[in-house]
C-alpha cells in the first residue's frame, strides 16, 4: 500500500514493452496526476551497484512524455527520469537474431573453406 501511494505521489516511469537488448522500446514518464511529462531527461544505469556500473543518457522526453530506448546489452538496469526510478531486467537479444548471426558465420566459414580448397588445387 505504501509503494502504491508513493508511486502516485511522485509520478511513474513505464515501458511499452519488456526491454530486450537490441530491441527498441518506448519509455513513458507521467506526473502524479497521470499526465505526460515532456522535457524530462531520461538516463539508464547499467549494472547498478556492481563493478562495471555505467550511466548513459537516453535523451529527453517529447511533449507526450515519451522517448525511444534501445538497450545495447542484457542485464539489470535502472531507468531514471527526473526523480523517478524504474528497475528493469533487459533480456538477451531475440533468438532470431542469434540464429541469423550463427547462419552468417557458418556460411562465411564454408565459403572460406571452399575458396581455400579451390585455390590450393591450382
Amino acid at each position: 500500500m505504501i509503494a502504491l501511494f508513493s508511486a502516485a505521489a511522485w509520478g511513474a516511469v513505464t515501458l511499452e514493452t519488456e526491454p530486450a537488448a537490441g530491441v527498441e522500446t518506448v519509455v513513458a514518464v507521467q506526473d502524479p496526476e497521470g499526465d505526460p511529462r515532456g522535457g524530462v531527461t531520461v538516463r539508464v544505469v547499467m549494472r547498478p551497484g556492481l563493478s562495471g556500473e555505467r550511466e548513459l543518457a537516453v535523451g529527453i522526453t517529447d511533449g507526450r512524455g515519451r522517448i525511444r530506448w534501445t538497450p545495447q546489452e542484457p542485464g539489470v538496469a535502472w531507468l531514471r527520469a527526473g526523480d523517478e526510478d524504474l528497475r528493469v531486467r533487459v533480456a538477451g537479444p531475440p533468438p532470431g537474431s542469434a540464429l541469423l548471426l550463427l547462419g552468417a558465420l557458418v556460411t562465411s566459414s564454408v565459403a572460406a573453406l571452399v575458396r581455400g580448397a579451390t585455390s590450393s588445387r591450382r
